[in-house]
């Protein structure tokens, strides 16, 4: 998808330019006129209840990022050099790099398992892109960022909780046309 603004060539469905940061998510979408879909397609990032980010260096041990898991019921630890983002460790990435490996979690660092580079979002991205990222990189977590740190992290349960909070409050154009029937 051509950005209008630079002429840069996007992936299609980029919610910005990749180039300019040019929005560009009217483009190629069609756009729905009311409900949940038209919410889900326009509704921000900001929307969504987001949970305070837990971080560690990178250099943190993974029993520590266990204890925080474990402390916190969470997902996810971020890795911070200073403020900046380095990565992310999952639940996943303890079960797929670490489980089996008979390595003590106190002889582990983040750094050996995390995720480096993670992909984030912004707080004015749509929810759309949100699920699409998602749906695209096979994770349920991401890092939401301002200015280039973290202020927070949703998960595919925020997304979930928006849709069924969304989805109750129906209006005319959610009600089914069986409402009502009597069997």
């Amino acid at each position: 998808m051509l950005c209008p603004a630079c002429g840069y060539d996007n992936l299609p469905g980029a919610d910005r330019c990749e180039n300019c940061l040019e929005p560009l998510m009217k483009l190629d979408v069609p756009q729905p006129k009311l409900g949940l879909q038209k919410r889900l397609m326009e509704d921000s990032v900001s929307h969504l209840t987001l949970a305070s980010p837990l971080a560690l260096s990178p250099k943190a041990l993974v029993s520590e990022a266990v204890r925080l898991l474990k402390d916190h019921k969470v997902g996810c630890v971020l890795a911070l050099e200073g403020n900046h983002l380095v990565g992310i460790m999952s639940e996943r990435d303890l079960l797929y790099k670490v489980a089996g490996s008979n390595r003590p979690l106190d002889h582990i660092e983040l750094k050996d398992v995390m995720t480096a580079n993670p992909v984030t979002l912004r707080l004015e991205d749509s929810i759309r892109f949100a699920l699409h990222q998602m749906a695209v990189g096979g994770f349920r977590h991401i890092p939401i960022v301002t200015d280039g740190q973290p202020v927070g992290i949703i998960s595919i349960k925020n997304v979930l909780r928006y849709i069924n909070e969304t989805g109750l409050s129906k209006g005319p154009e959610n009600v089914s046309s069986h409402a009502g029937a009597q069997s």
